[in-house]
């Protein structure tokens, strides 16, 4: 099982340098079965919402980790 993971970052971040701490902003979307469907997720979970175009200084990656790496995360940024 994976998680879906957004992240919303600035232009002047390389995609590799593009992580949970250092992104603008991280929305945790759906889980998914395997790596396939968590990109499709991911992609279809962007295009639903109002997170595209929202300033031309940023870019959006789609990451897929496992749901506890996520939670962690998630504890470590509060």
């Amino acid at each position: 099982m994976l998680q879906v993971v957004i992240l919303i970052c600035s232009t002047s971040l390389s995609p590799a340098d593009c992580q949970t701490d250092t992104a603008l902003d991280v929305i945790v979307g759906p889980q998914a079965s395997n790596a396939m469907m968590c990109g499709l997720q991911g992609q279809a979970y962007v295009a639903r919402t109002a997170i595209v175009g929202r300033s031309p200084n940023e870019y959006i990656k789609i990451r897929c980790s496992p749901p506890k790496a996520v939670k962690a995360a998630q504890r470590q940024s509060l």
